[in-house]
């Protein structure tokens, strides 16, 4: 059995200007904490000078145990998560981006939520967001919306800076394609996983650049629906959906059309996605 107590997971992609204020900041961080530690950094196929950093941190001697996955190319956040619940071996797994936006130092506050046996995942709950207006509208928009589907009461599902059981993680691994990370609180609670908010402080990102263009969205929306056939009122939304393109095809066969067949083609996107879940 593992000796390690705690394994914080970083994916990163392109944040060579970040990487070395971040291990520092780990570091003193896990420090404080009386319990033997890890930092797992997954590197995303970057193309900048993470990689150099990383065995920079690998070459010198270091407070806590440090693991570094190189994935050949890029995967997306959801991808590189998955490489590093593989490897990591805490009996609490933390989940926390490169961009220091969530502040490392906020990371004992999840974790004691979890070894109190209070929680089995604790998410963070980021006040004062600092970043675009559009991407804050966005946010609360699909928030709001998960509430309404899920009766689940979590204000950002999406915040990367969680802290879970390695059963928990284990259980999400047959979830964990396309962009489905920003689900993963959800799905825990559909299983029966008990879910708290921790308030966090959010701050700018002061080196690097956001990575989340339009495409994000499309594969968030893509997404959803395998989601929401989780519970009752998805199934109502996209039977609603598929009765009303019917009718409608009296009326307006153009219209009719194109929502009947928006219905089915999302529900063929379903079944590929459950299809391709069952077979790993």
């Amino acid at each position: 059995m593992s000796s390690v107590r705690l394994s914080v997971i970083v994916p990163m992609y392109n944040e060579e200007a970040n990487l070395p204020e971040l291990h520092a900041r780990l570091v003193r961080a896990l420090g404080r904490l009386e319990m033997t530690s890890e930092i797992v950094y997954v590197d995303d196929g970057s193309t900048d000078g993470t990689v150099a950093e990383l065995e920079a941190i690998l070459q010198n001697p270091q407070p806590v145990c440090v693991h570094a996955v190189h994935l050949p190319q890029r995967r997306g956040k959801t991808g590189a998560l998955s490489a590093g619940f593989a490897v990591a071996r805490g009996a609490i797994f933390v989940t926390t981006d490169a961009d220091l936006q969530e502040p490392p130092e906020i990371l004992p506050m999840l974790i004691g939520r979890i070894d109190s046996g209070e929680a089995d995942v604790a998410v963070a709950w980021r006040q004062q967001r600092q970043d675009t207006a559009f991407r804050v509208m966005a946010s609360r928009l699909f928030n709001a919306s998960m509430r309404w589907l899920t009766g689940i009461s979590l204000h950002d599902v999406n915040c990367g800076t969680k802290a879970l059981r390695p059963e928990v993680a284990e259980k999400l691994q047959g979830w964990l394609r396309s962009d489905m990370h920003r689900y993963l609180p959800v799905l825990a609670a559909r299983m029966g996983y008990r879910i708290v908010e921790v308030p966090v402080p959010h701050v700018p990102r002061r080196r690097g650049r956001s990575r989340f263009g339009a495409s994000r969205y499309l594969r968030a929306l893509l997404d959803f629906l395998p989601v929401s056939l989780m519970w009752w009122r998805g199934w109502m939304v996209w039977l609603g959906l598929a009765v009303l393109s019917i009718l409608s095809l009296r009326f307006h066969p153009i219209a009719g059309g194109i929502g009947l067949a928006f219905a089915i083609g999302w529900l063929a996107v379903a079944m590929l996605f459950y299809l391709r879940r069952n077979s790993t």
